[in-house]
């Protein structure tokens, strides 16, 4: 592993690694008091040509585009790492000068797409990656996985496929096995058109969330260079019980701990995109992650 990256937050240091490992380093006996996120979801685009059933987002063909310039931006701290999503965030057409601005600012630039524009864009993400413009890839592959896709992976080392427990089938996920692929379980999210689909198909979901718990429990996680989870399928698919030992030692926070939401589309954040949000206003990255952090704005209204 190369160090690509360190930083004080509060009483804590943080180390990054261009590999994707994160180790923080903090007294004996004191608690984590960060003052600015570590990572930020942000949303840059509600537009989408594809209309997948499950979307949280409700992303179409007629979803805005957010304001790049947005002086928000200006505020995030070097080495934060964005996780750049939407929508299809490709198609965002100030995407390239904004990653380059990014770069300028020393904060790590990730971006999740879907299978389908993944393997669309191979040259356009080669481009972004050469120019260390995006460090990771995320590449959503919730049904059966395309055509070459686990060849074409093997070009981009922090490359991540993600599923989501309760929609992706059991069979993908073997199809994924034994490639050296990097995972990230999402949990099934209850918004956006994916809280139609709950409603619709309960019963599905409840079953598929099972059958991949028992994949992971009987030892299906070894099939991968690595699994990773965030807080939503830490709690569908109980892996504090299935995997207690590396669940303690690897658990980086709950939403809003580390890290926050951004949807520049509609000018709000949150905790995390499954929580209400609130308008960001004229407030810098470290005044709304304060927010989160100390103060219970998510219950009452102001």
């Amino acid at each position: 592993m190369e160090q690509i990256g360190s930083y004080v937050n509060g009483n804590t240091i943080v180390v990054l690694y261009d590999d994707g490992t994160k180790e923080r380093y903090i007294r004996d006996g004191e608690k984590p008091h960060p003052v600015f996120p570590e990572s930020i979801d942000l949303k840059i685009t509600n537009y989408c040509d594809l209309g997948c059933v499950m979307c949280a987002e409700s992303s179409s063909g007629a979803g805005k585009h957010a304001d790049l310039n947005d002086p928000v931006l200006a505020s995030i701290h070097p080495y934060t790492e964005l996780a750049i999503g939407g929508g299809n965030p490709l198609s965002h057409p100030d995407l390239h000068e904004f990653l380059k601005r990014m770069k300028k600012q020393n904060v790590i630039c990730n971006i999740t797409v879907n299978q389908k524009h993944f393997m669309e864009n191979l040259g356009y993400l080669h481009l972004l990656s050469d120019q260390k413009l995006i460090h990771g890839i995320g590449v959503s592959v919730p049904s059966e996985p395309a055509y070459a896709l686990i060849d074409k992976l093997q070009y981009f080392p922090n490359a991540v496929v993600h599923t989501i427990a309760g929609f992706t089938p059991l069979e993908t996920y073997v199809k994924l096995a034994d490639h050296n692929i990097k995972l990230l379980i999402l949990g099934y999210k209850n918004k956006g058109r994916g809280e139609d689909i709950l409603h619709r198909h309960l019963i599905d979901v409840y079953e598929k969330t099972i059958e991949l718990e028992q994949y992971l429990r009987n030892g299906g996680y070894r099939r991968y260079q690595a699994v990773a989870f965030d807080t939503n399928s830490v709690e569908q698919l109980c892996v504090k019980a299935l995997l207690p030992e590396s669940f303690k030692q690897f658990y980086m926070g709950d939403d809003g701990e580390y890290t926050m939401y951004i949807d520049l589309v509609k000018e709000e954040y949150a905790k995390s995109s499954t929580h209400p949000t609130k308008p960001i206003g004229t407030d810098v990255v470290s005044e709304l992650f304060a927010k989160i952090r100390w103060y219970d704005t998510w219950t009452n209204e102001e």
